[in-house]
């Protein structure tokens, strides 16, 4: 079996990290990217119905941003970020749609929903929060 001489060891240790918090910061990026691109076709379409669509492709990017945040707290504090992305992007997203379902505006428009913004931004400040105050993992135990 041949070893590593020291050069070669620090190369190993400098790939493996970093590679995830390439694919980390890029998923960061892509949110970035579609938080740019719905605000521009916002701004520059909302008189027609595919503005309604550029303004809730912005809210997705938002919840993305919630989940990146979310993920990069429980890696800090010990715990898996991909689990933590998941929880502070889906759970948000789900119940703001279930909100949007349920509870109707009464009004004369015809629309047969209302907007779940506020419920989707309240639940992922919540998980954000809820993984701040968490205590770190105790990883001396582990094998």
């Amino acid at each position: 079996m041949s070893e590593l001489t020291t050069e070669g060891l620090l190369n190993v240790q400098k790939r493996g990290p970093s590679n995830h918090v390439l694919f980390e910061s890029k998923v960061q990026l892509l949110f970035l990217g579609l938080l740019s691109i719905s605000f521009v076709g916002y701004f520059a379409l909302r008189q027609f119905w595919i503005g309604f669509i550029f303004g809730h492709l912005a809210a997705l990017s938002i919840m993305g941003f919630y989940g990146c945040l979310a993920g990069t707290i429980a890696k800090k504090k010990g715990y898996e970020y991909w689990r933590a992305f998941r929880i502070g992007f889906f759970i948000p997203l789900i119940l703001g749609c279930f909100s949007a379902v349920l509870f109707v505006p009464d009004s004369d428009k015809g629309l047969p929903l209302s907007c779940g913004g506020w419920v989707s931004l309240a639940a992922g400040l919540a998980v954000v929060i809820s993984y701040f105050l968490i205590k770190r993992k105790d990883n001396r135990n582990q094998i």
